[in-house]
């Protein structure tokens, strides 16, 4: 069943099918355009189409063909906001930019029918952080990653940086709609409740907090890490879902995806928080928020998860790749739920020392 969607309307990317170029049509554009051959292979993704390319000589970069979906403005700011953190020399490793032959940005590919922005960025090598189980020392350098991020991010503006995006969390009320295709009544339930909670307590006051360019999406496929005994973070990739935001979003993102064990869902949680806060001091009014913010991040991946599966099946691939985080996202959305905002807050201030 796909959504009707409208060019205001944050499905509309996620809903516009992703470009369908062969391997042999991109080879082709490269070689032209930006004097590169080599091997594709190509890489799942929401909303686009990617490919990595190994040229002979064993150099690596990352085709990125942008959905028609995606306006002009928000690809150019995709880019210049990578060419803003090599300016500003991120200690992180990210993404660049590698221009065309004719020091352009990005070019443009044309399909039967209609026209695609296409860029090359570097291969920033490393292990994904989902193949690894994190611990404590791991989820604080992760914090400090992050802020490290944001700090690179800081000051920069770009039109395209109001994006309408459905992984937005400020419109997170609006995924009340999705929720007829959750399944079962209790999850549905539960991911309600937390989209009331967040127009309570949350959205009345983001508007108050310092708000910046965040990268909004460090995900455990997003963030790469060393292959050494001692495993450290040696990059951050997919800047797709930047956004203006409230910084403390970025930081409720990337925490939900650090979840914990039985013993205690929050110990990786905690260690994240008080990692970022060690680089970027949080204010307590940020970390009041967070119990709120982490639980409507969890709310989000699993409305989006399931209104995908009803727009187009088990068989997407992106979707595929998402079925296992989404029952992980539920059980650990059902563990924060269990424990009271309290009990949370308390412990985020005693893990930042406030």
């Amino acid at each position: 069943m796909e959504t009707m969607t409208s060019p205001e309307d944050p499905l509309t990317a996620i809903a516009s099918p992703p470009p369908q170029f062969s391997a042999g049509e991109i080879a082709e554009l490269i070689d032209e355009q930006y004097g590169l051959c080599g091997d594709l292979a190509e890489l799942v993704s929401e909303r686009d189409q990617n490919f990595s390319l190994t040229t002979a000589d064993r150099r690596r970069y990352v085709v990125k063909i942008a959905n028609a979906a995606e306006s002009t403005t928000v690809t150019d700011f995709q880019v210049r906001a990578l060419q803003h953190m090599e300016a500003s020399r991120c200690p992180v490793p990210v993404p660049r930019i590698f221009p065309a032959l004719s020091g352009a940005a990005m070019t443009r590919v044309l399909s039967a029918t209609t026209e695609h922005a296409l860029r090359v960025v570097s291969y920033v090598p490393g292990r994904p952080l989902e193949e690894v189980e994190p611990n404590a020392e791991l989820a604080g350098k992760l914090g400090e990653c992050l802020a490290s991020i944001g700090i690179a991010l800081r000051g920069f503006e770009h039109p395209g940086d109001r994006q309408v995006l459905l992984w937005d969390m400020q419109r997170a009320a609006n995924l009340q709609a999705l929720l007829v295709h959750v399944p079962d009544e209790n999850l549905r339930a539960e991911i309600a409740g937390c989209l009331d909670d967040f127009s309570a307590n949350a959205a009345p006051r983001l508007g108050t907090l310092r708000t910046q360019v965040i990268h909004n999406d460090f995900n455990p496929g997003n963030v790469l890490v060393t292959d050494s005994r001692l495993v450290s973070v040696a990059g951050v990739i997919d800047f797709g879902d930047m956004i203006r935001a409230p910084l403390i979003i970025d930081v409720a993102v990337a925490a939900a995806y650090l979840r914990g064990e039985d013993d205690d869902v929050l110990a990786l949680l905690m260690s994240f928080v008080s990692g970022y806060d060690s680089v970027t001091h949080l204010e307590d009014v940020e970390l009041e928020l967070l119990y709120d913010l982490v639980r409507t991040r969890l709310a989000t991946t699993l409305a989006i998860l399931y209104w995908r599966l009803a727009a187009r099946g088990e068989k997407d691939a992106y979707t595929a790749d998402s079925l296992q985080g989404g029952e992980s996202a539920a059980r650990f959305l059902r563990a924060i739920n269990a424990i009271s905002r309290a009990e949370f807050s308390s412990r985020l201030r005693a893990s930042c020392e406030h």
